[in-house]
C-alpha cells in the first residue's frame, strides 16, 4: 500500500455535500398528456410522494403545465362536493396550471429559491419544474433546505479560496479527535503551508495578483490531500490540511507524514514563490486539537525562510514532526 493510500481517511467533513444548483435538488416527475382525463391520473396521486405531475400539450403549442396534488384534490372534490361526478371526465389540460415556474438545472439554489418566493401566494409553494431529457421538479421545502445548507456552507468557508475557515478546521479536528481516535491506534496528521514574503508579492504585483496566488495555492493543496481530508485557510497566506491516519506504527506514520510533505512541496512548485511546509501528527489514539495547531504553526514561524520548495526537503519546517505527547 502506498503512503498516499494509507493517508486516506473516512469522510467526516464539517460540512457535507451542499447542492449548488436546482438540478441537484430536483427529482424525477411523471408526465401526462393534456388530453388525458382527470380521473385517469388519479392513480398517480395515490402515491404519497407524488405532489404533482408535468402536463405536456400535444396540440403542437409545446406548452408545459403543472397539475399539483392540491389542484387535483380541488378538482375531484368540487366546491359543493360533487366534483368527482361532474369533473372527473374533464381533461387534464383544462385544470392544469399553464404558467408554472420552469428553471434550468444550472440555476443556483439561491436564485431558484428567490424566484419561487416571488410568485403569487396561491402558487408560491408549488413545485419548480426543471427541463431535461426527462422532467424533474424541486419542492419549495427542498429548495429552502438547500438554501439553508448553502448559507451554512458559505459561512463555513473562506470567501476567497473556498476552503474551510479556521474555526471549522478546529471543529473538525476536535470531532475527529473525540470520535475517531479513542480506543484505536489512529492518529491525526496536520500539515500547513504558507507563502514566504507574501507582503512582497502584494507590494510588487498588487493585491489582485496576491489573491490569485492564494487561490492557486489553495487549489494545489486541495488537489494532493487524500479523499476524506479537509483543507482550511489558517490566516492570510497559510493553509492547513487535516487527515486521519489509519492504525500504523510510529515509524510508518513518520513516513506517511514525510510523503504528504513531499507531495505538498511538489504541488506548490511552479507558483513562482517559495512556500514553507510543516507537518505534525498526534500520538496513536489521542490528540489535542489546540496543541496540534499550535505546533504546526510554530514550525512554520520558526523555519524562517528555510524549508521552502526550493530547499532540501529535510530542512526547516519541511520535516515531519511527531511529538511524543499531545
Amino acid at each position: 500500500m502506498t503512503a498516499a493510500a494509507e493517508v486516506a481517511a473516512p469522510t467526516a467533513q464539517v460540512v457535507g455535500v451542499v447542492p449548488r444548483h436546482i438540478g441537484q435538488v430536483a427529482v424525477p416527475v411523471r408526465a401526462v398528456r393534456a388530453v388525458d382525463r382527470v380521473a385517469d391520473v388519479e392513480i398517480l396521486f395515490r402515491a404519497p410522494a407524488c405532489q404533482g405531475v408535468v402536463v405536456r400539450d400535444g396540440d403542437g403549442a409545446g406548452r408545459v403545465g403543472l397539475l399539483t396534488r392540491h389542484r387535483f384534490t380541488e378538482v375531484m372534490t368540487g366546491r359543493l362536493g360533487y366534483g368527482r361526478a361532474v369533473l372527473a371526465r374533464r381533461v387534464v389540460g383544462e385544470v392544469a396550471d399553464w404558467t408554472p415556474l420552469v428553471l434550468d438545472a444550472s440555476t443556483s439554489v439561491v436564485d431558484a429559491a428567490r424566484a419561487a418566493m416571488a410568485r403569487d401566494a396561491a402558487v408560491r409553494h408549488d413545485d419548480v419544474l426543471v427541463p431535461g431529457p426527462s422532467w424533474s421538479a424541486a419542492s419549495t421545502a427542498d429548495l429552502v433546505q438547500a438554501l439553508t445548507a448553502a448559507v451554512a456552507d458559505r459561512s463555513a468557508r473562506d470567501p476567497l479560496t473556498g476552503t474551510l475557515s479556521r474555526a471549522h478546521l478546529v471543529a473538525t479536528t476536535a470531532r475527529w479527535a473525540s470520535d475517531a481516535l479513542p480506543g484505536t491506534q489512529r492518529r491525526l496528521l496536520l500539515a500547513a503551508v504558507d507563502v514566504v514574503r507574501m507582503d512582497d508579492v502584494n507590494a510588487t504585483h498588487g493585491l489582485a495578483a496576491g489573491d490569485a496566488l492564494l487561490r492557486a495555492l489553495a487549489d494545489r493543496v486541495t488537489a494532493v490531500v487524500p479523499e476524506g481530508g479537509v483543507v482550511a485557510r489558517l490566516d492570510g497566506d497559510a493553509f492547513a490540511a487535516l487527515v486521519l491516519l489509519p492504525a500504523v506504527h510510529e515509524d510508518r506514520a513518520r513516513e506517511v507524514g514525510a510523503s504528504l510533505r513531499q507531495r505538498l512541496h511538489g504541488a506548490c512548485a511552479g507558483l513562482g514563490v517559495d512556500v514553507r511546509v510543516a507537518v505534525t501528527a498526534s500520538v496513536a489514539g489521542w490528540a489535542d486539537p489546540g496543541l496540534l495547531l499550535l505546533e504546526v504553526e510554530r514550525e512554520l514561524r520558526s523555519s524562517g525562510t528555510h524549508g521552502t520548495t526550493t530547499s532540501s526537503p529535510s530542512s526547516g519546517a519541511a520535516r515531519a514532526t511527531l511529538p511524543t505527547r499531545h
